[in-house]
């Protein structure tokens, strides 16, 4: 089935792009309260995409979510590597949300992430109050498990639920 996604690699070029449909009140209600201002929301991106600090054993991975028909802008995926851990994210626009953007963007990601990094296991974080998160991770294969039995995670806040997908899916026709 053709996507209905483009997904390109995040560039500064797209920044402004995307402020226009990130910056909203909805999408910051589960992830760190106010809406940044432009320059503030600009400069987080840039921070992201120069990537891990020198000396941090980390890959940043940071994409451009965009309708393949009408190229316009649905939000971003993103993914922090160490060793066998990657711990996704995603942000999309409200206008967009409910029609599965997210979860194909997240099912491309897990692909995606396999051919970069390798043999890995997914992790995601989310406050107890984001019910559409919880829903769509699980539907992508993801479980809650307790914090205490999770890696160190970069967004896990106390509080915060853990869900945990093993990275390689079984084989067809494995027993599980």
């Amino acid at each position: 089935m053709p996507s209905r996604l483009r997904i390109t690699p995040l560039r500064p070029q797209h920044l402004d792009e995307l402020a226009a449909a990130l910056r909203h009140p909805a999408v910051y209600e589960h992830i760190g309260g106010s809406v940044p201002s432009a320059a503030e929301f600009r400069l987080g991106l840039e921070r992201a995409l120069a990537g891990p600090p020198q000396g941090i054993e980390q890959r940043w991975f940071n994409y451009l979510v965009r309708h393949a028909d009408s190229r316009t802008v649905l939000g971003r995926l993103e993914a922090t590597v160490v060793g066998r851990v990657a711990e996704v994210a995603f942000l999309f626009a409200p206008a967009v949300w409910g029609n599965g953007y997210a979860s194909e963007g997240l099912a491309w990601l897990h692909d995606e992430l396999r051919r970069e990094a390798g043999d890995v296991d997914f992790w995601a974080t989310t406050l107890p109050a984001n019910r559409r998160c919880q829903a769509l991770l699980r539907r992508a294969g993801y479980a809650e498990v307790p914090p205490a039995v999770a890696p160190v995670l970069q967004s896990y806040d106390a509080g915060d639920l853990v869900f945990h997908r093993a990275g390689r899916p079984p084989a067809p026709g494995a027993a599980t």
